[in-house]
């Protein structure tokens, strides 16, 4: 298989449209699952909620059941763009990002983007933005890319570690976003979890060794419990844990609905987790897999399903003008 220029599977099929879909839905819901759990400690979790098995809502009263976070939103306003684009501009991403503003200094979004929003609210370029921080906001809405561009990994590659510099430059948050942008376009090419692994530990030690190795660790303890999973993979804000432990959702998942589940109650930054771990999954497993009640109430339903449809004739635009 010649992994830089890939076919995509099943094209003129609905097989790959309802991958996209299920990614892209898989993100939301993921984000939603997690979201009023985050910052709680797992035995916290385990007290309020016993396990978290569907929507709630947020107990700080900022969030109603079903709705999602900043992860969900950066994710739509990356799709946004390269849908307007057709390639990434990191120029355009950017002035999306500024409309965006406004709304996200009132919500929870995280502290290097919001710092890579007034740099460039201040005039800084796209390029001079970004805060050196390690914090997971460009890996939990680098979905889009995966999909898009699935056909040519190193593209992947390269337009992931440019989407994230626009708010995070430094190289373990680079590495987040390459590693999941990778997997879900292995995913959707039909690789097997082991293909995908291999390829993700290989992109991602170019940014960080410690995210490559963590990573490959995910899947050799996919059938310890989620305490152990914590204890060694941790499950803080910052890239090096929220990847490598929505990785451990996904390995030690059967299906989409124990994936999300698993990163909603593992504590921690748990909107992101379970938001990651879903993409991941919904790009494996397909909008077919995923509860008819997620989809149906989650928030914006209807638009997420429009945005994956966009991305999809997106693709297929680009792979057909391709020589």
């Amino acid at each position: 298989m010649d992994l830089n220029s890939m076919n995509s599977n099943s094209d003129s099929s609905s097989d790959l449209k309802n991958l996209f879909e299920g990614c892209i839905l898989g993100v939301a819901i993921g984000d939603a699952l997690g979201m009023p759990a985050e910052g709680m400690r797992i035995e916290e979790i385990r007290e309020t909620y016993g396990y978290i098995e569907d929507f709630h809502p947020s107990p700080l009263g900022d969030l109603n059941t079903g709705e999602w976070t900043d992860d969900t939103e950066q994710m739509i306003i990356l799709a946004e763009s390269i849908i307007d684009r057709i390639y990434l501009d990191p120029e355009d991403f950017a002035a999306k990002l500024m409309s965006w503003a406004e709304n996200a200094f009132k919500i929870r979004t995280g502290p290097t983007t919001r710092q890579a929003l007034r740099n460039l609210l201040r005039g800084a370029p796209w390029d001079k933005a970004g805060v050196d921080s390690a914090t997971c906001g460009a890996a939990m809405r680098v979905a889009p890319i995966g999909l898009v561009y699935h056909f040519n990994l190193d593209l992947v590659d390269r337009y992931a570690a440019i989407s994230a510099s626009v708010t995070h430059r430094n190289y373990s948050a680079i590495a987040g976003a390459v590693a999941v942008a990778t997997a879900i376009s292995c995913l959707v090419s039909d690789f097997s979890d082991d293909e995908m692994l291999l390829e993700v530990v290989s992109r991602t030690k170019k940014y960080d060794k410690l995210m490559s190795e963590k990573i490959e660790y995910s899947k050799e303890i996919k059938d310890r419990e989620l305490e152990y999973a914590v204890e060694k993979l941790g499950n803080s804000i910052m890239t090096w844990d929220v990847v490598p432990m929505a990785f451990y959702c996904f390995f030690s998942s059967n299906d989409f609905s124990d994936a999300v589940k698993k990163g909603a109650n593992v504590g921690g930054d748990t909107d992101s987790i379970a938001a990651i771990a879903g993409g991941i999954s919904g790009a494996k497993f397909g909008e077919k897999a995923i509860p008819n009640n997620w989809k149906r109430r989650v928030k914006d339903s209807s638009y997420l399903f429009e945005i994956a449809e966009l991305l999809y004739e997106t693709h297929k635009k680009i792979v057909t003008l391709s020589p």
